[in-house]
This record gives C-alpha cells, sequence and structure tokens, in this order.
C-alpha cells in the first residue's frame, strides 16, 4: 500500500485518500500565496519550460512571488 500524497503520511490505495487533493492543493496555494500567485508560477513555468523566457526572467517571477511571504515560503 502506498502513502497518501498530500503529506498526512496515510495509507491510500490510490494517490490521494479522498479528498486530500483538495488539502494538498490548498497548501500549495498557501505555499505560494494563494491561487493567483499559483497561476503567475505555473504560466512562468510553463513559459520557461518551452523557451519563451530565461532562466533569469523565470528566476526573477519565483523570487518576487516568494519574498511577499517572507522567509521560507509560508
Amino acid at each position: 500500500m502506498a502513502r497518501c500524497e498530500c503529506g498526512c503520511g496515510a495509507d491510500a490505495t490510490g494517490e490521494f485518500l479522498p479528498g486530500h487533493d483538495q488539502k494538498l492543493r490548498s497548501a500549495l496555494e498557501r505555499q505560494v500565496g494563494g491561487i493567483l500567485a499559483m497561476r503567475s508560477l505555473v504560466d512562468a513555468a510553463a513559459a520557461y519550460a518551452h523557451g519563451e523566457t530565461t532562466d533569469q526572467a523565470f528566476t526573477q517571477v519565483v523570487r518576487a512571488l516568494m519574498s511577499k511571504l517572507g522567509a521560507g515560503g509560508k
């Protein structure tokens, strides 16, 4: 049996226990500063992955988002 991917440590027959995918999604949103910040991060990552932006520009987006959260990104 696998562990639930949300990080709760419980055994799960799939990737998540029921509802725990949403638990992980919410935790990731909080970690990055909300759903709009998450969208910005994903958009920047996609642009970087497709060669549409530089590593410096991508790093600037990540640093700007995370700096709003203070030390540790939380």
